[in-house]
């Protein structure tokens, strides 16, 4: 049985709305960016320096880490392996480079689910959380898309219109998953 939960999908596509949504406690993961108006240190992100992420790095504490926007985002190695050995039911949200070194490391341990939204429909998220860096967080869209269909076991095609049909999934998963763990 897996442990994990891992969320990957282009900029904008629900990934964190998704994993709000089924409900397994987050791991947080770490960034270099600034924190947006409602985020909160140690709950959304933990937020530090580059240089202290380059640091934990050069340490081997991290399980990857990307450049983003230019950012970095990593994800602590000491908490993903705590998650795996008690058995605790946890979700993550990484880019595409994140999921390749969970499944590389973790294989059966997670579960990496792809979140689509087409191009328009990110733009679309990106602006209305009033993010001025829309073409720098689309850039990579193509090569998300791709490779979240390349090495996703599950990919949930985040559209308006199929909200009400994913709900029913992310219930599903939620009360089978989350809920029994």
């Amino acid at each position: 049985m897996f442990s994990i939960i891992s969320f990957t999908g282009p900029s904008g596509s629900g990934k964190t709305t998704i994993q709000k949504y089924v409900g397994a406690a987050p791991i947080i993961t770490f960034t270099s960016r600034k924190p947006r108006k409602s985020e909160v240190d140690g709950v959304h992100y933990h937020f530090t320096t580059r240089e202290n992420i380059l640091g934990m790095k050069e340490k081997g504490e991290l399980l990857e880490v990307t450049e983003y926007s230019g950012n970095l985002y990593a994800s602590n190695l000491k908490t993903i392996h705590e998650v795996v050995e008690n058995q605790q039911m946890r979700s993550i949200v990484v880019d595409v480079h994140g999921a390749r070194q969970l499944k590389k490391h973790f294989d059966e341990k997670v579960l990496l689910v792809g979140v689509f939204a087409s191009k328009d429909e990110c733009r679309q998220r990106i602006y209305s959380r009033s993010d001025s860096n829309i073409e720098k967080r689309l850039y990579s869209y193509d090569e998300d898309v791709k490779g979240m269909l390349e090495i996703c076991n599950v990919v949930i095609i985040n559209c308006d219109e199929n909200w009400l049909k994913n709900k029913k999934i992310l219930d599903f998963w939620r009360k089978n998953f989350i809920e029994i763990s």
